[in-house]
């Protein structure tokens, strides 16, 4: 029997995440497509291609989502929200929510699954990023500081635990 060899497929990235990143990344100002491409990579350690990039900024701007920016500088086509565009945003809350579930998703399948973590381990696990993200939500600016040294607190003991079971 002769063996088939099927391509594995990566899990790659949701399908229309890099049209969402994109406006939420112009939202905070105009920018080229290697900018955007450098700020998407910084927040999610993935590169989109310039196969991906360009050709989605075309179509946003041929959808009236952005526009072009000019600022004077050659040689550098940078791209602004329109105000179409921003509305589109607006009115996509439901993304930030996909975004959390698909979150949960996966962390589940990954510490559960892949890691091998306990269920009553993970519940806690889960807690504890449930509560992260509703107090990141609920703190004021005064109180980053704060919550920063709560997470270093936490890092530091688990550390700490993990280094005692070397011992």
């Amino acid at each position: 029997m002769e063996h088939r060899h099927h391509k594995r497929k990566r899990i790659g990235i949701p399908r229309g995440l890099l049209y969402h990143l994109s406006l939420v990344l112009l939202r905070s100002g105009p920018k080229s497509g290697s900018e955007l491409t450098e700020q998407i990579q910084e927040y999610t350690d993935w590169r989109p291609s310039p196969g991906s990039i360009y050709p989605l900024l075309s179509n946003l701007q041929e959808n009236g989502l952005i526009e072009p920016y000019e600022d004077g500088e050659a040689g550098i086509k940078r791209f602004k929200l329109s105000e179409k565009g921003l509305n589109e945003i607006d009115s996509h809350p439901q993304h930030e929510e996909e975004f959390r579930k698909r979150n949960k998703t996966i962390r589940k399948i990954y510490w559960r699954l892949m890691k091998g973590m306990p269920e009553e381990v993970y519940e806690s696990f889960a807690g504890i990023m449930d509560s992260l993200e509703s107090t990141w939500n609920q703190i004021e600016d005064n109180q980053v500081t704060l919550f920063k040294g709560i997470l270093d607190n936490t890092k530091a003991e688990l550390i700490k635990l993990g280094k005692e079971q070397d011992e």
